[in-house]
């Protein structure tokens, strides 16, 4: 009886680890992708439309830009959205729409 109750200890314990190990890697996953930005796939900046108009487009909607970049083929604009939430916004190039944002 002593080795029988020794053996489902161990195992619980494993079951009980795994499914902590399950948790964890799904967590840190959701935070990989949640930190990596989005990729438009755009084509040369050459075809890109300007971002004086996505800058105009943007400010009929109510955000107030501070800055735009680009980052893995995607317009990255920073400054805040039309719901006075700060961060970096997201737009392809070619269509000026929103591919993802991170908000601070």
């Amino acid at each position: 009886m002593h080795n029988g109750t020794l053996l489902f200890f161990i195992l619980n314990t494993m079951r009980k680890l795994s499914q902590v190990l399950i948790v964890l890697c799904c967590l840190l996953g959701t935070l990989a992708f949640a930190q990596s930005p989005p990729k438009c796939n755009s084509g040369p900046k050459t075809a890109w439309v300007a971002s004086d108009k996505l800058s105009k487009l943007l400010d009929t909607k109510g955000y107030k830009v501070r800055r735009i970049g680009d980052m893995a083929g995607c317009y990255v604009v920073v400054g805040t959205n039309e719901k006075g939430e700060e961060g970096e916004f997201f737009f392809h190039p070619l269509t000026l729409g929103i591919v993802g944002s991170r908000l601070r």
